[in-house]
């Protein structure tokens, strides 16, 4: 909200300045764009990094995840996915570590190896 005040303050601070010289108008108008740039590019980082953390919170379900270690074992896998075969599971453990952490989990997801328990629930 206090961004648009601003703009509505700087625009009235323009019209009202009608009288000055053409630099002193521009010069006001960049300061209130570059207000306005920063104000949105704080705004639009906050969005994205809450977005990240969200995204990052969903992606190893504990109904999957029961032992907390936030990674999937083939065991953890089968329980809520039982007709997961152990090729598959090699196939979504892209790092071969025998567990499947929330970026290979995602991709799995994403290109429907496996369901997305979140919307199939």
């Amino acid at each position: 909200m206090n961004v648009f005040i601003e703009i509505i303050l700087c625009c009235r601070i323009l019209y009202s300045a009608s009288s000055m010289a053409i630099f002193a108008i521009g010069e006001t108008l960049w300061s209130a764009i570059s207000l306005m740039e920063k104000k949105m590019s704080r705004v639009a980082i906050g969005a994205l990094l809450a977005t990240f953390v969200a995204f990052s919170a969903q992606a190893m379900s504990p109904e999957i995840d029961t032992d907390g270690d936030g990674k999937a074992s083939l065991v953890e896998l089968q329980t809520v996915f039982p007709e997961l075969t152990e090729d598959q599971f090699l196939e979504i453990d892209t790092n071969a570590d025998g567990l499947v952490d929330d970026e290979e989990m995602i991709i799995a997801v994403e290109t429907e190896m496996l369901p997305d328990i979140e919307t199939d629930a």
